[in-house]
């Protein structure tokens, strides 16, 4: 009993560490990616966790928002391709400890409502379509495992 329950949270943990590395991952590269577009002059590697500039009207604000929000867009397919199910609670979780990170680098708390609908929509978004795309799939799953099965019992 208490090994399955280790083994359990040893593999929960694992996910959240691809969860975590995967966001990472995809927020430096779609900002890298739009730092280019966007033709700024200096990369900040600090944009992952900048809340204080958003929404501002320069490039690199808007660098920062498309950032963000591409990046919940994107782990939303990552997720599914890599961890397979319960992409609410990872969507969740990954959401805070950014939060909770970006609170610690910037050392302040986000008050800008813009920058707070954008997290706020874009962890939604990834909440929902990544159960939806869940739903389907298993459903998808289950109606091939009954075809099979009515398949063999009549050949």
């Amino acid at each position: 009993m208490a090994a399955d329950v280790c083994s359990a949270t040893r593999l929960i943990c694992f996910n959240l560490w691809i969860a975590l590395g995967i966001f990472y991952l995809v927020f430096y590269m779609f900002a890298s990616v739009l730092s280019g577009a966007f033709k700024l002059k200096t990369f900040d590697g600090m944009i992952p966790f900048n809340f204080e500039k958003c929404c501002a009207g320069d490039n690199e604000n808007l660098v920062n928002m498309l950032s963000l929000t591409l990046t919940f867009m994107m782990c939303t397919g990552v997720y599914l391709i890599f961890i397979k199910q319960r992409i609410w609670d990872y969507a969740l979780t990954v959401s805070l400890i950014h939060l909770g990170i970006s609170c610690a680098v910037m050392q302040d708390f986000p008050v800008n409502w813009q920058w707070w609908i954008a997290y706020i929509a874009s962890s939604l978004f990834m909440i929902i379509c990544g159960e939806i795309a869940i739903i389907c799939c298993c459903k998808q799953k289950a109606q091939q495992t009954s075809t099979v099965s009515t398949t063999n019992l009549i050949t």
